[in-house]
This record gives C-alpha cells, sequence and structure tokens, in this order.
C-alpha cells in the first residue's frame, strides 16, 4: 500500500513536471519574439497639376513593392514571422523647393496583394499646409497576408484643393514594417 501511495505521488509529480516543462516552453517562445523594422524602398513620383480637378478623394500613386520573407527569416535564422503591421508612413515633397502642402488637405494609404483584399494601413486628416513633409498615422492593422507573398502594392489616395502650388510635383513616400518574428 505504501508502495502504490509512493508510486502514485511519483506519477503526479512528474505529470505535473511534465505540464509545467511544456508550458514553460512555450512562455520562453514567446519571451523569445522580438520586433524587426523592414524599410520598403522609397517610392519617388510626380504629380502633375493638370490632372487634379476638385474632388472629395483622388489616386495620387500606387506603387507594387517586394518583400523577401524567405531571405528576412533565413539572414536572422527564425522560424517564422508572426505578425506584421505598418510602423510609419510619411510623404514629403521632393520639388520645387517653393512648394508645400497647402493643395492637400487629407491622405490614406492602402496595401493590398493578388487575391487579398485592399486594406488601409494609414491615414490623416490634418495635413499641416505650411509644411513639405507629412506623418500619416498609421492603424495597427495587420498586413501579413498582404505581405506574406512577396509583392504587394501600395496606394497614395489623397483630397487635393487645386490649384497644386506648380506644374509638377516631385514627391517621395516612405514607409516601413514591423513585424514579430519567432527565433528557432
Amino acid at each position: 500500500m505504501k508502495t502504490q501511495t509512493i508510486f502514485r505521488s511519483f506519477a503526479l509529480v512528474l505529470t505535473l513536471a511534465f505540464a509545467f516543462a511544456f508550458s514553460s516552453c512555450e512562455k520562453v517562445k514567446d519571451l523569445a519574439k522580438f520586433d524587426i523594422s523592414y524599410s520598403n524602398p522609397d517610392v519617388r513620383f510626380t504629380l502633375d497639376s493638370l490632372n487634379y480637378l476638385p474632388k472629395s478623394e483622388v489616386l495620387l500613386h500606387q506603387v507594387t513593392l517586394n518583400v523577401n520573407l524567405d531571405s528576412i527569416i533565413a539572414k536572422h535564422e527564425l522560424d517564422g514571422i508572426e505578425n506584421a503591421k505598418f510602423e510609419s508612413v510619411k510623404i514629403e515633397i521632393e520639388s520645387p523647393a517653393s512648394a508645400n502642402f497647402s493643395w492637400l488637405t487629407s491622405a490614406r494609404v492602402t496595401v493590398s496583394a493578388p487575391g487579398v483584399n485592399e486594406t488601409e494601413v494609414a491615414a490623416t486628416t490634418s495635413i499641416s499646409p505650411d509644411g513639405r513633409s507629412a506623418d500619416i498615422a498609421v492603424t495597427n492593422t495587420e498586413v501579413i497576408s498582404q505581405i506574406s507573398g512577396g509583392v504587394f502594392t501600395l496606394k497614395l489616395y489623397g483630397s487635393i484643393t487645386p490649384p497644386l502650388p506648380a506644374g509638377s510635383i516631385g514627391m517621395l513616400l516612405k514607409s516601413k514594417i514591423k513585424m514579430t518574428v519567432k527565433p528557432l
């Protein structure tokens, strides 16, 4: 009888030890996750003032980008990428030097991919008319489904109040994606 009690106690302790060990492994994996920032290539484009009549919102520019997630996983020796969100989006006027955002009242950026719906990732309704750059507030939207295929499309929309300050305006779109990664 004493042997059975010892055996049952030992089995219980062993079961609890295994349960603790496996739950601890998951906790360690969760603690080992970390974020990396990926800067998308700078996107330069030109707006031609003849193309913009008063409208509530127009597509200012769209660009197809490529992010090689397999390369990021291999470079950092990762098990995978758990999630991804835009960390920052910024637009700037590059030329002419005299131009400012007096003509742009709001802007938003979306991301899409083949077979995946267009999703808003950044938006702002207040752009300083005297400024030459504007940070567009990111929306904390998960985008792993849009970027996981490698190729995705960014679209910049804006509400324009003509006239534009020049015949053509050189613009720059900068963006970063923050990815939470899982080490091996």
